[in-house]
């Protein structure tokens, strides 16, 4: 067994129709580690509502690996215009949250003919309730131990992948 290194492993380039909506996430690292991880995953298009952000940032830049130059992204100051356009192209919206209606990811039926943006909420307080009451649904990743949550950018990561495979990818 030999470890490739990234000119020798061959992998296919692909799109999902898989949209990303950060709703007020602030941190520098769980920026640059969604923006990864959806280059990594074939995100078509991430929104970054109610932030700030230096891409010039040497963090960033670091933690992303530069793939902000590779997967395209918008910037928003309000997340209703946001969650307005994204609506007008069909895309059905599912918040990333626990809530008192939410699918558990595992039981979520995904419809490999839509496409949907996932709404990843801020890191302390999650999805905004502006935001829910404009989502087609809620899911959440079940929780086997003390804590209710994980970090944004590792729950974006495995709704992701669990997207894809539930797909055919």
């Amino acid at each position: 067994m030999k470890q490739l290194n990234h000119k020798e492993y061959n992998h296919k380039k692909k799109k999902f129709p898989i949209y990303l909506i950060l709703d007020n996430i602030n941190d520098i690292v769980n920026i640059g580690s969604i923006f990864r991880i959806s280059d990594a995953l074939g995100v078509s298009k991430i929104y970054l509502c109610n932030t700030n952000i230096d891409f010039n940032d040497k963090k960033i830049k670091r933690v992303s690996r530069n793939t902000n130059e590779y997967v395209e992204y918008e910037i928003y100051s309000n997340i209703i215009e946001c969650i307005n356009e994204v609506k007008k192209n069909n895309i059905a919206l599912l918040a990333l949250e626990i809530t008192d209606s939410s699918i558990s990811l595992n039981k979520y039926k995904f419809d490999k003919n839509k496409s949907y943006a996932f709404i990843i909420g801020n890191e302390k307080n999650g999805v905004s309730q502006e935001a829910l009451d404009l989502c087609d649904e809620s899911i959440h990743i079940d929780m086997y131990g003390n804590n209710s949550s994980m970090n944004v950018s590792v729950a974006t990561a495995i709704s992701i992948y669990y997207y894809i495979d539930k797909i055919g990818g």
